[in-house]
């Protein structure tokens, strides 16, 4: 895909300067493993925490991200999830956004690059992630009615839970 969906610098004009910042939206405190963690392990984490990526770190720099789509990709590789490393199957360099960054800037970047996870890094130190959940809820939040009357843009609302519990069978 080349360049963001047209829809998307649309509705940033018709609504004028509403912009937030990705300080507002993104969720601190990473879960961070090294690449030499399993997939197992990566993945037991992912479950029990409830959220979709995790930091990879090669000492104290931010080496890769692996997501639930990479999970994906490894079991469908039939993969021993035991024995196999993150390392084989995360994202390296991670492309990051900045807390001081549009979040609807790193949502656009997030669509042109098929990402629905970015890295926070603020002077060279990761802080957070990004979701594209949470970049959704600033357009769905509050409505788009009560932004176009009030000229205030917030997500300060309640959210429902991350995840639905499973049903146990």
């Amino acid at each position: 895909m080349t360049g963001a969906p047209g829809w998307l610098s649309v509705r940033r004009q018709q609504k004028g300067d509403e912009s937030m910042k990705v300080r507002s939206v993104f969720h601190p405190g990473v879960t961070c493993l090294a690449p030499d963690a399993s997939m197992s392990e990566a993945a037991s984490l992912m479950t029990s925490g409830g959220f979709g990526s995790i930091a990879i770190f090669q000492g104290d720099r931010l080496d890769g991200i692996l997501t639930e789509t990479d999970l994906v990709r490894a079991v469908a590789d039939h993969i021993d999830p035991t024995s196999t490393s993150v390392s084989g199957y995360m994202s390296r360099e991670p492309i990051t956004a900045d807390p001081e960054e549009d979040s609807m800037e790193v949502a656009e970047r997030m669509v042109r690059n098929g990402f629905r996870h970015l890295p926070v890094v603020e002077k060279g130190r990761l802080i957070g992630m990004v979701s594209a959940r949470d970049l959704l809820q600033v357009e769905a939040w509050p409505p788009a009615r009560h932004r176009a009357t009030t000229g205030v843009a917030s997500i300060e609302h309640p959210v429902r839970p991350r995840r639905r519990p499973r049903l146990q069978a």
